[in-house]
């Protein structure tokens, strides 16, 4: 079949009036793309005309991408019509066949409607993907990089500018600085000018309240609605702490603003100098030091340097270690351990075997696992190569990549050779273990014996990996009576010996004290949580007599857990043997022995139940508890138990938001404890006893 339409190809092209029929593609450069809008929210309408000025010496035809639903009016040259063709989302304009000795410049004017619905109830924490969605109303406007709003040429061009107008009051912002802002006969009118343009273009709008101050050249706004208008001053604040402290780590602010812009339906983007944030989560108290650092960093790593996503997305492992981590490492030491120890039992509660895959084939996440591999993964992955080589030599070779790559791609490779110039040792082989594997190390203690004699003991023991093999160095602890004593064993091969000889008596021995190694945790090591529910592979749930939710509000509960393919049956349903693997109960089973053992800080009775002491028991109140059942570590059971229809389903959506803990009390739909029990027993602690 290919021979056949080779040859007729072949064929064709011996007819010389039919080749010279297909213009090749460009061969110049656009210098310049000016592209002007007007918005009618009332109709959902969006008039276009885009500039391009292109350069001398080019011939052939220029493409576009354009959204497929556009009307394309005229293209014009110089003020005459030139022929083109538009079709399934691809414009093409005929420019002289002979290269041309001076600037031309090429206008084509357009419309399109864009009355995409969207979806603005978002039940997973991965949320859905707006970026070729394209929405004009009276509520808000949002044209996402992909919705094709404008004529987007195969190259970017060399500047680009963007101008708005839409009904007076409508603020717009897209990347770039902001050149012009003005209101009068009845519209509003804003301009926005990008000296390094970005590849994908993005426009958001709306009702905005503007907030805005200055310092050391850089612009920092805020876009709000009235609701909203009154947290503007806390985020500007914020946002100008952040880029004062990450350009003292870094390097200069790479863009001209940053602004945060409020959205009309649930987001949480990150684009070159701003970032979209929902009506809702601007309001979250904890947004203005979790995400909104995140976002501000990503201008220096995914939108300052970008991303060669041949070679695996690094970008975002890098700004969640040096924002989303970092930030908890700086209020203690403890806080950062925390944190680090939270990334693995995600890891190990959300990617199962069939999921798991190389750090390397990371480009974006689509699931929790995906997630828990490129961002927690890949946020461990910077955090040992900093313990191994030294903060000196970590930040010196980021500030290096970052001033040489800015507004360039950068790969994997790229950080190798800067953090091995940098110290002067060869991580190649170190990177490409954690780069090219799926998984990680299995990690224990074994053989740990204490003697005592004339007021000195003698510990020893081995650090053991399961196959096949990492080359490690990893930390072991002995605490004793009198403080601790640390170690760190080299590891290459399944065992490693190593021998503390202490005047104190030995207490303890711990394995990676500090949870510096990105491991796989064991069974017995993982806290029974919200995330290890999401993870599990076969979810049953047991309605019970006492199970105070309808079938729409737990189906979803269940989809946003990621389990919307769980089996549901009765309590009755069960027979006499309780279920063999991973439950989730709605309301207390009638019978005894089928919940596993509850935390010693809850309990429940007929009127409620009680959490560390204090006991809920109105109608608005509802409990989410997940636990572990007694010698099989591996098998979780969950426990929803809403006092009523409508507190259940207040609640169910923000539940997966909670991954990380292990029990959430709601009243109201508002979480009002929330916490985890962590297991006691563990492969890489060992307990002496006292007294001996």
């Amino acid at each position: 079949m290919k021979t056949i339409l080779f040859i007729t190809s072949l064929m064709f092209c011996l007819i010389p009036s039919a080749c010279a029929a297909v213009p090749p593609p460009w061969t110049g450069v656009v210098l310049q793309q000016s592209i002007a809008v007007t918005l009618e929210p009332k109709s959902h309408l969006l008039r276009g005309e885009s500039t391009l000025t292109v350069a001398p010496g080019g011939t052939g035809k220029l493409t576009f991408a354009l959204n497929p639903r556009a009307k394309v009016l005229a293209a014009t040259l110089a003020g005459r019509s030139v022929p083109f063709s538009f079709a399934d989302g691809q414009l093409s304009v005929e420019l002289p066949a002979k290269p041309a000795t001076e600037q031309l410049r090429l206008a084509i004017s357009y419309h399109c409607l864009f009355d995409e619905p969207l979806q603005e109830q978002v039940v997973t924490t991965e949320g859905p993907d707006y970026e070729g969605a394209g929405n004009i109303s009276p509520r808000g406007i949002f044209l996402g990089g992909d919705a094709g709003w404008y004529p987007a040429p195969a190259a970017r061009p060399r500047k680009r500018s963007v101008t708005v107008t839409a009904p007076a009051g409508i603020e717009a912002v897209t990347a770039g600085r902001r050149a012009e802002r003005r209101t009068e006969g009845g519209t509003t009118v804003s301009r926005w000018e990008e000296e390094h343009p970005v590849e994908r273009l993005t426009l958001s709008a709306g009702r905005y309240i503007v907030g805005e101050r200055q310092f050391d050249g850089i612009a920092i706004y805020t876009y709000f609605s009235p609701d909203n208008a009154r947290l503007a001053p806390a985020y500007l604040a914020a946002t100008e702490k952040y880029i004062r402290f990450y350009s003292k780590m870094l390097g200069p602010y790479p863009y001209e603003k940053f602004a945060v812009v409020e959205n009309f339906f649930p987001t949480g983007y990150g684009f070159p100098s701003y970032t979209l944030l929902g009506s809702a989560v601007i309001r979250l108290p904890f947004i203005i030091d979790t995400s909104l650092p995140h976002e501000i960093l990503h201008d220096w790593w995914g939108n300052g340097v970008f991303v060669d996503y041949r070679g695996g997305n690094w970008s975002e492992g890098l700004v969640t270690y040096l924002a989303d981590h970092l930030l908890e490492a700086e209020k203690s030491p403890l806080a950062g351990r925390e944190y680090r120890f939270r990334l693995l039992a995600d890891f190990a509660a959300l990617v199962p075997p069939d999921k798991d895959f190389p750090l390397r084939d990371f480009t974006a996440r689509s699931d929790p696992a995906s997630r828990a591999i490129g961002y927690g993964k890949g946020a461990m992955v910077f955090h040992m190569v900093r313990k191994r080589i030294g903060d000196d030599h970590f930040f010196r070779a980021l500030r290096t990549v970052f001033r040489e790559r800015l507004f360039q791609t950068a790969t994997w490779d790229d950080f190798t050779r800067a953090f091995s110039r940098e110290s002067g040792t060869d991580l190649a082989p170190f990177m490409t273990q954690w780069l090219t594997r799926p998984g990680g190390p299995h990690l224990a203690l074994a053989e740990a014996r204490r003697q005592g004699a004339d007021g000195t003991w003698q510990v020893t023991g081995t650090v053991e990996q399961a196959h096949p093999s990492y080359d490690l160095r990893v930390p072991v602890e002995l605490e004793t009576a009198r403080g601790g004593d640390r170690q760190t064993i080299p590891l290459g091969g399944e065992k490693a010996p190593f021998a503390f000889s202490v005047a104190a008596s030995p207490l303890r021995l711990v394995l990676d004290p500090d949870v510096d190694l990105f491991r796989i945790l064991s069974p017995q090591e993982l806290p029974a949580t919200v995330n290890r529910v999401k993870g599990v592979r076969s979810l049953l749930v047991v309605a019970t007599r006492d199970c105070r939710v309808d079938r729409e509000t737990l189906a979803l509960l269940l989809a946003s857990l990621g389990q919307q393919d769980a089996r549901l049956v009765g309590e009755d349903e069960l027979g006499l043997q309780p279920p063999g693997g991973d439950v989730l109960f709605c309301g207390v089973p009638q019978r005894t022995g089928l919940l596993p053992p509850l935390p010693a800080a809850i309990s429940l009775s007929p009127q409620g139940f009680t959490v560390a002491g204090e006991s809920f028991t109105q109608p608005d109140d509802a409990l989410f508890l997940v636990a572990t059942f007694p010698g099989d570590p591996d098998r979780v059971a969950a426990l929803f138990l809403p006092h009523s229809p409508a507190a259940a389903a207040s609640c169910v959506a923000k539940i997966t938001h909670y991954g990380r803990y292990g029990y959430l009390v709601f009243a109201n739909g508002e979480n009002r404890k929330k916490g985890t029990v962590i297991p006691e027993t563990s492969t890489t602690v060992v307990r002496f006893p006292r007294g001996e």
